[in-house]
């Protein structure tokens, strides 16, 4: 028991529980400070409704991958929170471990009606009848473009059902040398070598890095379409000259910072942007707006979908609260406040988001909800060796932009090792 409670106190600074009749509940997430007090407010409606209840939030403000290890070690060690933050790349290896409660036979009794989620991304979290988190929000990735250098340009703005000939010829008259030094200055486009950012536009060109049954990679990711779109996103850099080099000054900042200074027209990003670009549009610095990615003609449109939920562990001791809490955080209450504080995802429930989408004057939600119907799953939330795949996969476009490999000979060698990664994957 001594080492649990050491467990538990290092990865998620558990507190204790007061004396008496009050119970307290750990809730695990990967809330910032400001992230933190959005969830804050969340929760007091439902706290002042039950005065014995006490909910310690253990906010990481850590990445992804590594919350994933913290939540993965605290259930390992037999310390779980009772609630916590679930993305969907978490889902396979916590399922192969057992480690997650199946939440069917509870929903009832706990208020949940699925009706009212967002039916893909709840498949999201479902094997069979089994349901291991409720859905709480889900962002595709889309484009995000600078409306005022569109504007100078004299260029319309961009439809979802835009073509990657469309997106390259905006691009090319973007990029611009804007104080005649014979530097350029403005880019018309952003190279991001993260595999979450750059897969979904594989899939828009006809390609992808693993097969449909995400056993293999030999016959997809150096297969044509693949190996075309790989060449054509690398292009961005070395043929057009539309993106900075990876060695240029420019790629050295953060790219929210690019674009919003007015040096990157158009980027790759996901839904969390839209609360961080609301205070520039608000003070008159920038004008933005947002579109689905770009199609290769002849290829249907296609985008990622990444989503987030809220499990129970399969070994919790206090089943119904903690199940009751996890019920409130994603119910119609809960989206609505934190719409109202951030909104950094589109939220799971349905009427939610269609509320947002109803206040935004922007535009900016609609957007986002169109392209969720072309989006389909990560590979994270299907495999459990995403990761280690997921982590081999910029030295593919390194080799292609840094030293001049053929993208078809980088992306044969590649599968071959995927494959290997890949063996006896469930």
């Amino acid at each position: 028991m001594k080492r649990v409670l050491a467990v538990c106190y290092l990865l998620w600074g558990c507190e204790a529980a007061p004396r008496g009749d009050r119970v307290t509940l750990e809730l695990a997430n990967r809330a910032d400070y400001l992230e933190a007090r959005v969830e804050d407010r969340v929760l007091a409606p439902y706290l002042a409704a039950q005065p014995d209840l006490r909910v310690v939030q253990q906010a990481a403000a850590t990445y992804q991958a590594a919350y994933h290890d913290r939540l993965l070690t605290s259930i390992v060690a037999g310390a779980p929170p009772d609630v916590f933050l679930l993305d969907n790349s978490d889902v396979p290896a916590l399922i192969n471990r057992g480690a997650l409660l199946d939440l069917t036979p509870y929903l009832t009794r706990a208020g949940v009606d699925l009706a009212c989620l967002d039916q893909t991304v709840l498949s999201f979290f479902t094997r069979g009848d089994a349901l291991y988190a409720l859905p709480k929000g889900y962002t595709p990735l889309l484009v995000v473009y600078n409306k005022d250098l569109f504007d100078r340009a004299r260029i319309p703005y961009p439809t979802d059902d835009w073509t990657w000939d469309d997106f390259l010829r905006i691009a090319q008259r973007l990029t611009r040398d804007t104080d005649g030094d014979g530097v350029i200055d403005q880019w018309g486009s952003y190279f991001d070598r993260r595999p979450f950012v750059w897969i979904p536009w594989i899939w828009a060109g006809g390609g992808d890095v693993l097969c449909p049954d995400g056993r293999r990679a030999s016959g997809c990711l150096d297969g044509p379409h693949t190996i075309a779109a790989i060449r054509w996103y690398t292009g961005w850099m070395t043929r057009y000259g539309i993106a900075p080099r990876a060695h240029n000054p420019l790629t050295s900042g953060d790219d929210f910072r690019l674009f919003t200074s007015g040096r990157i027209a158009m980027m790759t990003t996901g839904h969390s942007w839209v609360p961080r670009l609301r205070p520039y549009v608000a003070n008159g610095l920038l004008r933005a707006g947002f579109v689905a990615i770009p199609h290769r003609a002849g290829f249907r449109p296609a985008t990622v979908i990444y989503a987030s939920g809220y499990a129970v562990p399969a070994l919790v001791t206090r089943r119904k609260r903690s199940i009751e809490l996890a019920a409130y955080l994603t119910d119609s209450l809960a989206d609505a406040l934190r719409g109202e504080g951030g909104g950094l995802e589109l939220p799971a429930m349905t009427g939610a988001a269609q509320a947002l989408v109803a206040r935004d004057r922007l535009g900016w939600e609609a957007a986002f909800l169109r392209a969720a119907t072309t989006g389909r799953a990560p590979w994270g939330g299907r495999v459990e060796r995403w990761r280690d795949v997921e982590a081999a996969l910029p030295d593919l476009l390194d080799r292609i932009t840094l030293t001049g490999a053929d993208p078809a000979v980088a992306a044969r060698e590649l599968a071959r090792e995927v494959d290997r990664l890949l063996a006896g994957t469930r």
